[in-house]
């Protein structure tokens, strides 16, 4: 219980007081009694009544919360619109009752929400922000406004907005500030992150697919610069903008969707043309391998080849070298080695009168004639 109510409690207590005084008096004078006792309980409680109500309208009880604007009725300050300079802050104040009246605003930080779900915001019904794009689409945006009232500047929303500053200042100049803003942005603007934008390179001509970046974080940030001076004009402090959902029409969606289906497909199709590519070149690279292999390989028999012809070539030359040194030292021995040739039963030999003879008759008969004697 405050100190403004058991004020008020007492106040309350002398009232009946007077009530009470007065009853009794009048009883007594129907009595023909004295009605002294009465008339003295009735002004006790008459002064009683009035010295705490006089006290318990001069305290003003100003919560944590909150914040007093003090109108004065007599004597103030046309400029200001007759309020007292400061506001009051939390705490208990004393003013003249009558003269000064206290007017409360809350300090906490307030919620207003504009959205399409009925009951979700403080219109009960779909009150989402109806906006148009630069290229003429129409979009559905549920905001939400986190905001309070500066107690510094409570005398200023008090001149100008008194307890409408809700419906009358922040609703349609939030409702405008993003109707403007969005008129600024494309659809693939606000609708990026789960777009595909294709971009052409003006230097090679290929073409590149890629996620459009949405930009509703900048659409926000740009919000909440523009509208928090003009809160501070009015003694609001913006604490927050929010875009929470942005709604495309079903006409956008199925575009979108069509575009996205074509070019997905238009990008597996260019895969597997690379795919087709990397394999056809893999191909015609193993075929170059394998041919190179193949060439080195007969470069390596020929050289081996080579190398035995003439390994063969210096065996025989060698083998030449040591028959002729031979056949220097023994003439006879190719003779010899003819008569082995020729089979036993040969008892005559014709030859061509022009072919020279193998053995010297001569020296045949003078090895005769020496193996009689």
């Amino acid at each position: 219980m405050t100190l403004s109510s058991i004020l008020g409690f007492l106040s309350l207590a002398g009232w009946l007081a007077v009530l009470a005084g007065v009853g009794i008096a009048i009883s007594n004078a129907a009595q023909n009694r004295p009605t002294r006792g009465g008339v003295a309980l009735a002004l006790l409680g008459l002064v009683v009544g009035v010295a705490f109500f006089l006290a318990s309208s001069g305290l003003v009880t100003v919560g944590a919360t909150q914040v007093a604007v003090v109108f004065q009725a007599i004597g103030g300050d046309p400029a200001e619109g007759n309020l007292w300079k400061t506001p009051l802050g939390p705490g208990v104040h004393i003013i003249l009752p009558i003269i000064n009246e206290p007017i409360l605003y809350t300090t906490a930080v307030q919620n207003y929400t504009m959205s399409r779900v009925v009951d979700e915001g403080q219109i009960r019904r779909a009150d989402a922000v109806e906006a148009r794009t630069r290229d003429g689409q129409q979009v559905l945006i549920d905001v939400s406004v986190l905001y309070r009232i500066d107690p510094n500047l409570a005398n200023t929303l008090h001149r100008k907005w008194q307890n409408r500053y809700e419906n009358d200042f922040v609703r349609p100049t939030v409702r405008s500030a993003v109707r403007e803003a969005v008129a600024s942005y494309s659809v693939n603007d606000l609708y990026g992150g789960t777009t595909l934008i294709t971009t052409t390179d003006a230097a090679t001509g290929q073409t590149r697919t890629e996620q459009a970046i949405s930009k509703l974080p900048e659409l926000q940030r740009r919000l909440n610069e523009q509208l928090k001076p003009v809160f501070a004009e009015n003694g609001l402090f913006l604490q927050e903008l929010l875009l929470r959902e942005i709604t495309f029409s079903e006409e956008f969606i199925r575009a979108v969707e069509a575009k996205q289906v074509a070019e997905q497909q238009a990008e597996q199709a260019k895969r597997e043309a690379e795919r087709a590519r990397t394999l056809a070149e893999g191909e015609a690279n193993a075929l170059r391998e394998r041919a190179a292999g193949e060439a080195e390989a007969l470069r390596t028999r020929a050289a081996g080849e080579a190398a035995a012809i003439i390994a063969r070539a210096e065996a025989e030359a060698k083998a030449l070298a040591l028959i002729n040194a031979e056949l220097s030292k023994n003439p006879l021995l190719l003779q010899w080695r003819y008569i082995e040739q020729i089979a036993p039963n040969i008892s005559m030999i014709l030859l061509p009168s022009n072919t020279p003879f193998l053995f010297d008759i001569e020296q045949l008969i003078q090895q005769a004639g020496a193996t009689r004697r």
